[in-house]
């Protein structure tokens, strides 16, 4: 059982939906529409306490499925009262912490090793742990994936929009750039660490053909209606990775590390922190005057960043200092710019 939603008219929608075994193949059914604003089936009879409405409980006996009061509390946490949350929040913590995790079942681990695709398993694998490098991924003990078995397209892609609402913007590229393994196509060492460094024209060609791949992958979308042109599960990827440009925060501090551990001697000694550079520096340091680099779009703008990131990269030659200010006059105008200008 879970919470999915659908938008019309320009109002979100929600229904109680439960993935269920169909000729092989999990499917999705609804079992009960709960209209725009679910919070009406909930009741506070007082004190730190909530309860849901007799009505929920008889339409999910009526369809004539098996389900957990817990489980459907958990469908309706998002609609409870601030208040009451944060007075329950603690018991909640407290009792997942507290929870004995049973062993794999041969049934679960068949579906994650056979059955789970790679893509769900590269997504899961960033979300939970972070990791930008998908090489390792047969190194995950099976049960990892344990909250992924036995779900359908629909119930898996409500999953992955709500893991991803915990995201910060400047990391939807890096989080595409990811799970696609775009990575695998490139020689360059910057490919692991740097992917605004790559040749974007190639880069932004290959990401393309691998989401188009993907909407045309039978195992992906098997059990799941799909109508003509990108499926709208896909077509989020393609905004986060063509309207947020690659930050160059994290990835930023692990080049400068791997930089200061290859010349330790010349970096014993902290180095006081330099200001941010005004937008004169910037026009220099771009080769562009203030007018014109404020009239740019943010597409624009990442665009001219990542052809003299290629340049200018310590791994191709260029000098460490100037990268460094360019990555610093680029976060500089990131700020200036609406994302998805």
């Amino acid at each position: 059982m879970y919470l999915a939603w659908k938008d019309q008219n320009k109002k979100r929608y929600y229904v109680i939906r439960q993935s269920v075994l169909s000729q092989g193949v999990y499917v999705s059914r609804d079992l009960m529409d709960l209209g725009h604003d679910p919070s009406v089936f909930l009741e506070y009879p007082g004190g730190r306490s909530f309860y849901i409405h007799e009505q929920v409980e008889e339409q999910l006996n009526a369809s004539g499925t098996a389900w957990d009061y817990g489980d459907l509390e958990d469908v309706f946490w998002p609609f409870v009262s601030p208040d009451i949350k944060r007075s329950l929040q603690g018991f909640k913590s407290r009792d997942a912490r507290n929870a004995r995790i049973p062993e794999l079942t041969h049934q679960e681990d068949e579906f994650i090793r056979n059955r789970l695709h790679i893509i769900d398993k590269r997504r899961y694998n960033y979300l939970r742990l972070g990791e930008l490098d998908q090489s390792k991924l047969t190194r995950i003990p099976t049960k990892f994936y344990r909250p992924l078995a036995f779900k359908s397209r629909d119930e898996l892609e409500h999953l992955f929009i709500n893991m991803e609402g915990s995201l910060n913007p400047s990391e939807y590229s890096l989080y595409v750039y990811s799970f696609f393994y775009l990575r695998r196509f490139f020689d360059e060492i910057i490919a692991g660490k740097m992917p605004q460094g790559l040749d974007q024209h190639r880069l932004d060609r290959l990401f393309l053909q691998e989401v188009c791949r993907l909407d045309r992958d039978v195992s992906f979308w098997k059990g799941h209606a799909r109508k003509k042109g990108l499926h709208k599960y896909l077509r989020r990827y393609v905004i986060m990775y063509f309207d947020y440009p690659f930050s160059t925060g994290n990835i930023l501090q692990e080049h400068i590390r791997d930089f200061m551990a290859r010349n330790r001697a010349g970096f014993e000694q902290p180095r006081p922190a330099r200001k941010e550079p005004g937008m004169e520096e910037v026009s220099t340091i771009l080769g562009m005057s203030v007018q014109k680099l404020k009239k740019m779009s943010m597409r624009e703008l990442t665009r001219i960043y990542r052809r003299r990131a290629l340049k200018m990269h310590p791994d191709k030659g260029g000098d460490h200092e100037e990268f460094i200010r360019l990555n610093e006059a680029y976060q500089t105008l990131l700020k200036k710019i609406r994302p998805g200008t």
